[in-house]
């Protein structure tokens, strides 16, 4: 890691504590460690053990009201590798307003598709990961978004404006739009839907379909992603599937992704993985999963991991 990023983290940890005690803002972060066995290529003499983070962050983030029913927010997210290299990477980092109207935001963000994934992926920030074949999920560095009022506590739709000065967007600007129907924690309702479009966002056009319900305390969830390179012939469209049940403290569930492309790219193939997880407090979980893929042109991998996550 250089000097100057070193200085970098030293001066943005310095600048957010003191701000905590003399203002409303809430520092936050989580720690997602797993102690693994990696079977590499399929090939038990590739095997090897280590020790992964998966999305561990800290952050800062708040809001204050500048005026009746107006208010402006902040959030300022950094990434944690502990286990090796650089130690931080960026993560959302933006100010904006909300209000009656909504909310709009300026800065790094998620974007409207990648939001609308809602809960349905199990293995959020694991290897199972749904980004594992589908593209889509994107954190534009440069972006301007609104999202809707959720109306009737039922519907909303974001949409994000991609500069062209991004990094990964090639000179060119992009869009992200989404329609989200429901509530993605299965709480007001128990149901949840939403349709998204990426258009020449990080070089990629993605549409994607996303239905989820909770039902005698089983929680459904599929996915239909499709995806195509802009100015290319390579496209890819899969499916994903899932399904937890919990049992007290303990959250069974299971996952099934497939996607195939025009031609055999790194892209086509499926992954599966199973899992628990378990609470020991509303801070600290522990986790156990099994993820297998099978790829059409690249070497399979298989994962066995335990490992414990915790939330401040």
């Amino acid at each position: 890691m250089s000097l100057n990023r070193t200085f970098l983290a030293a001066a943005v940890a310095a600048a957010i504590l003191p701000a905590t005690a003399a203002a409303d803002v809430n520092l936050y972060g989580r720690l997602n460690l797993t102690a693994q066995y990696a079977d590499l290529g399929g090939d038990t003499s590739d095997g090897e053990t280590r020790i992964a983070s998966h999305s561990s962050r800290i952050g800062v983030k708040g809001s204050h009201e500048i005026a009746d029913g107006l208010e402006a927010i902040y959030q300022a997210e950094f990434g944690l590798n502990v286990t090796g290299g650089d130690v931080f990477s960026n993560r959302n980092q933006f100010i904006g307003l909300k209000g009656d109207f909504g909310m709009t935001t300026l800065g790094r963000r998620d974007t409207a598709l990648k939001l609308s994934q809602g809960k349905v992926d199990q293995f959020n920030d694991f290897e199972g990961d749904l980004n594992a074949l589908f593209r889509g999920d994107n954190r534009a560095a440069q972006q301007v978004s609104y999202a809707t009022p959720t109306i009737a506590n039922l519907f909303r739709a974001e949409v994000t404006y991609v500069a062209e000065a991004d990094d990964k967007q090639g000179g060119d600007s992009g869009f992200s739009i989404a329609g989200m129907f429901g509530d993605a924690n299965y709480k007001k309702q128990p149901f949840y839907a939403a349709v998204a479009y990426d258009s020449e966002v990080a070089g990629w056009d993605v549409m994607r379909i996303t239905v989820g319900g909770k039902i005698a305390g089983i929680e459904l969830g599929a996915m239909y992603n499709d995806q195509e390179k802009v100015n290319s012939t390579e496209s890819f469209d899969g499916f994903l599937v899932s399904a937890a049940y919990s049992i007290g403290k303990t959250k069974l569930k299971a996952q099934f992704q497939d996607a195939d492309g025009s031609n055999k790219f790194a892209d086509s193939g499926s992954v599966y993985s199973v899992g628990a997880e378990y609470k020991l407090s509303q801070q600290m979980r522990l986790n156990g999963y099994y993820t297998g893929t099978s790829y059409d042109t690249e070497d399979n991998d298989s994962v066995f991991a335990v490992g414990v996550r915790y939330d401040f």
